[in-house]
């Protein structure tokens, strides 16, 4: 990369500075709530691999959280536990086919587009679907993930959750 400290202001190179700072994550605080137990309970009590990949484990239906420590803020990732439905990540809208002898198939987005949707159902079965050839498709910006995880969970093990969450990745706050 070029030197570019000839070139700049002072203040552009603050700017710079600043909007490379802001590009870290912004929680100093310790992070309540301990990785080990919120492991466990991601992959027993709430049987998250089901859905997510974590590292070399679970399932693609839903996002892969291998890097969501590094890449959202606690907020974020307690509100995606406890209201998956408040932020749904691109690609993973709810897909609801009805055949035209009205079996209901259910999934996560694959692909959509004005002429075909492509799902997968939460066993893993890949459909795709020619609009002209169904009754009807539907996209709803919705999760398929169970929107009970806050009452499953304690305040606790919601911590314990986040924490584990905040751990994948390799970020170290």
């Amino acid at each position: 990369m070029p030197a570019f400290g000839g070139s700049l202001q002072d203040d552009e190179r603050w700017r710079l500075v600043s909007y490379v700072r802001s590009l870290s994550s912004q929680d100093t605080a310790p992070i309540p709530g301990d990785p080990a137990a919120g492991e466990k309970l991601f992959w027993e009590k709430g049987g998250c691999g089901q859905c997510h990949r974590a590292g070399t484990r679970g399932s693609a239906l839903g996002p892969n959280l291998s890097r969501a420590g590094r890449q959202r803020s606690l907020a974020y990732l307690r509100e995606s536990v406890a209201s998956p439905d408040a932020d749904v990540t691109p690609g993973y809208a709810t897909i609801t086919v009805v055949t035209r002898d009205g079996k209901k198939i259910i999934g996560v987005e694959r692909g959509f587009d004005n002429f075909s949707a492509q799902l997968m159902d939460v066993s893993g079965r890949y459909y795709s679907f020619q609009k002209d050839n169904v009754m009807s498709i539907q996209r709803e910006y919705r999760s398929l993930m169970p929107s009970n995880y806050s009452q499953l969970f304690s305040a606790r093990e919601l911590d314990d959750l986040v924490a584990f969450l905040a751990s994948l990745g390799g970020n170290q706050r």
